[in-house]
């Protein structure tokens, strides 16, 4: 029965790298439970003579030696392999490698981890010298769980210890009791830890045989230890393995969780950047935006006091007719137009610019790389356990939602690099002025019943006080029709400019990571922080 840890174990990895990676655990933990014969793994660094020590168990009890055993001072072991000897399956690991980097050395360290929550007993083996390079590992593995009697420690090739056991068999002793303390010292074990001082094969005479009988060994036997190792697993094949195995399925589970955490860690780096670069690009979006919004404001503000201030010239000019009106009106509206070209142009080349240099930074970089990871994903070779990336489903699902915008803004950017040729968004020299588009033509007409007024009033003499209340009525009207006739010109003069303010948006917001995308990231960060925690947790 799965315990409750090792089942919240389980549904973290579904959570993390999908029910079918979990499945795939469980039913490979399965296959180990359900095995009759107890399990001991042979787990130490590389060249402690753990395969001596398997092949001297099988020619002295008697068995055939499997092809893939084989002895040297080399690298021979690359895979896990296991044979029943004594009652009990004992399984062969590749030498442990904790300082090497090249892609061997990963490798075989990766196969003897593994078997860590798939055996019932860890042989630990060791050198004369004890623990040296691999000692953090030791200690790591030690505080993964395992029940009383769990871990036997194998100081093997004890004949090259210094003490020579054939010319000075107390002394080898001595020497043996000394070893076993400074080794539980060292690791800071309980008395009651079984370690077994061995000389699996002396002097490598068994070596040279290619099919070695047991008396091979028969001038060491009174001293070697392998008669203790070999009694000690018949004793341990008799024995009841439910704790041996609950302990094996914790650990079994923790160590997949272990196995895991890295790649959320990364994925949870990787998602923290990308915010960061998404934010940011919101903000630069936001603050684009509101320049347009405010060169939209000036413009507006602008043109009505510049027309209105050009009606009233044309007013006092000595000829008022259409034609004066729409001369007095004409260059405004003309240099109104390119002023808000121009404005435009700025903030458009800011903003590429600004835009431009944030793609080529190092985090736009890793975002791309994030965006790739979640919505392309690699073909997964069967053989090989999923990665991460793109399997946490409920957070992939917000991320490919968030990172969409970046998907937008790449495709944009290549817009932007190479454009149509019949598309110039801003291009003053191909726009037509407002003058140009009838404008002002329209403001000389709707103008110059209120010019003529004008007119009119500043050449009228009003003397009587009766007259200047009528005056100041007629004034304000006006006044009032001026406005309107602004506000009308300024009104279509807007409408005409507002494509351009519009395109300009567009383009910047297509180049850009919204709020929503952010907000987005945002949730998928969180999840991941709480993913790591609860992981973290687990295996503590």
């Amino acid at each position: 029965m799965t315990s409750a840890a090792a089942a919240k174990c389980q549904a973290w990895i579904g959570d993390v790298s999908g029910e079918a990676d979990a499945s795939r655990l469980a039913s490979g933990w399965s296959d180990f439970a359900a095995g009759e014969w107890p399990v001991l793994t042979l787990f130490g660094a590389f060249d402690t003579g753990k395969s001596s020590i398997l092949r001297r168990l099988l020619v002295d009890a008697g068995q055939p030696l499997p092809d893939w055993l084989t002895v040297s001072a080399r690298h021979e072991t690359f895979t896990e392999n296991g044979v029943t000897v004594n009652g009990c399956l004992v399984r062969d690991t590749p030498g442990l490698s904790p300082e090497g980097l090249d892609a061997r050395s990963l490798s075989n360290s990766e196969v003897a981890r593994s078997a860590l929550g798939r055996t019932d007993v860890l042989l630990v083996t060791m050198n004369p010298q004890l623990t040296t390079s691999e000692h953090p590992e030791l200690v790591d593995v030690l505080s993964r769980g395992w029940p009383n009697d769990g871990v036997w420690f194998l100081i093997s090739r004890a004949d090259e210890g210094g003490v020579d056991p054939t010319l000075d068999r107390e002394g080898f002793e001595a020497w043996s009791t000394r070893k076993r303390e400074e080794l539980k010292q060292s690791l800071k074990l309980s008395e009651s830890v079984r370690v077994f001082v061995l000389v699996p094969d002396f002097a490598g005479l068994g070596a040279y045989e290619p099919e070695p009988t047991p008396t091979v060994w028969d001038h060491s036997r009174e001293w070697d230890g392998m008669a203790e190792l070999s009694a000690a697993m018949k004793e341990f094949s008799a024995q009841d393995l439910a704790a041996y195995r609950g302990s094996a399925e914790l650990r079994f589970w923790k160590q997949a969780v272990s196995s895991r955490i890295g790649e959320v860690q990364t994925t949870l780096d990787d998602l923290r950047v990308s915010f960061e670069v998404a934010d940011i690009s919101r903000q630069r979006r936001e603050g684009f935006l509101n320049q347009i919004d405010r060169l939209a404001s000036a413009a507006q503000a602008s043109l009505a006091g510049a027309v209105e201030d050009a009606i009233q010239r044309a007013a006092g000019g000595p000829e008022v007719d259409a034609d004066s009106i729409r001369n007095a009106v004409d260059p405004v509206l003309e240099e109104w137009w390119q002023r808000q070209q121009a404005g435009l142009a700025r903030v458009r080349q800011e903003a590429i610019q600004g835009l431009e240099q944030q793609r080529e930074g190092q985090g736009w970089a890793r975002l791309e790389s994030v965006y790739r990871r979640f919505t392309q994903p690699e073909h997964e070779n069967a053989d090989k356990p999923p990665a991460l990336v793109p399997k946490i489903e409920a957070l992939s699902k917000k991320v490919t939602v968030a990172l969409q915008g970046v998907d937008r803004v790449l495709k944009s950017d290549q817009a932007v690099q190479h454009p149509k040729k019949s598309v110039d968004l801003l291009d003053v020299t191909k726009k037509q002025s407002v003058s140009k588009l009838g404008l002002a033509a329209g403001i000389a007409d709707a103008a110059l019943p209120v010019v003529l007024d004008l007119a009119s009033m500043i050449e009228e003499k009003v003397q009587a006080d009766r007259d200047r209340a009528r005056q100041r009525q007629h004034r304000e009207k006006v006044r009032a029709a001026v406005s309107n006739v602004v506000a009308d010109v300024a009104g279509e003069a807007m409408r005409l400019l507002e494509p351009d303010f519009d395109a300009l948006r567009q383009e910047i917001t297509a180049q850009t990571v919204d709020e929503e995308e952010v907000a987005s990231l945002e949730t998928a960060l969180s999840e991941a922080k709480g993913l790591l925690a609860r992981g973290r947790k687990l295996i503590a």
